[in-house]
């Protein structure tokens, strides 16, 4: 799944938004780009969707679809916790159990937590939870190794996967400037776009993985709270010089 939204036109004019294209399109020409080069990107990046703030919901262009997104997704792994799989099943939609085939439960909980892709940012953060929903799935092949999967998952497994959410979010909304526009002078797409998404995950190692994930009501404020906290501390990695 790709980003196809156009980009919101207060970015584009944005003149972060054009440091940030010219900052990738000069790092697609170099053999083996620094990480002083990459955090220079991500700052571009968060000062073109404006500022740490977005993390909390505060701008119009980035942020607010990620916290309802891993809201729900929270959600569901708290209920397959709390109250097993087969009640969370039903509590996404789910009523025919007997006949739930992998990717059935896979569609079900991305159209659960996936709502709206009426814009960017709502476009890129589905992306992001099929990606994170991939990464987790790929190599199931029976509901119960999925149960499994959720039911043992323990407050450092959530808080990896909400990274590697975040992650993929903020590359899916960068896929607008990976055009062929910034790379046709020969720069190498596929290659600055690893290195951003491996750089970003080498940021996200040293979060702390202790913010109180279990025992939340992840449909109300103490989970968006949450949510709205780890999203602007990642922001925040990149904010500084």
């Amino acid at each position: 799944m790709g980003t196809s939204q156009s980009v919101n036109p207060s970015v584009k004019n944005n003149p972060n938004w054009g440091d940030l294209s010219r900052a990738i399109s000069a790092a697609s020409h170099i053999a083996n780009i620094s990480d002083n080069q990459l955090h220079g990107i991500m700052r571009h990046f968060v000062n073109a969707v404006g500022g740490s703030g977005a993390g909390h919901g505060r701008s119009s262009t980035f942020g607010r679809a990620g916290i309802s997104r891993t809201q729900r997704f929270m959600s569901f792994v708290s209920n397959v916790q709390s109250s097993g799989f087969n009640d969370a099943l039903r509590q996404i939609g789910i009523t025919d159990l007997e006949n739930l085939s992998v990717n059935d439960f896979i569609n079900y909980l991305l159209a659960y937590c996936s709502e709206g892709n009426s814009n960017l940012d709502e476009t890129a953060a589905n992306s992001a939870m099929y990606e994170l929903l991939k990464y987790l799935l790929n190599n199931t092949d029976s509901l119960e190794s999925i149960e499994s999967i959720f039911r043992q998952a323990d407050v450092e497994t959530q808080h990896e996967w909400l990274c590697f959410f975040f992650a993929s979010y903020i590359m899916e909304f960068s896929s607008e400037l990976f055009s062929t526009r910034i790379f046709e002078n020969d720069g190498d797409r596929t290659r600055t776009f690893l290195e951003i998404r491996n750089y970003i995950q080498r940021s996200l190692e040293n979060l702390n993985a202790n913010r109180g994930l279990q025992r939340v009501n992840w449909n109300g404020e103490q989970g968006s709270t949450i949510i709205k906290n780890l999203q602007t501390e990642i922001l925040e990695i990149w904010s500084q010089e």
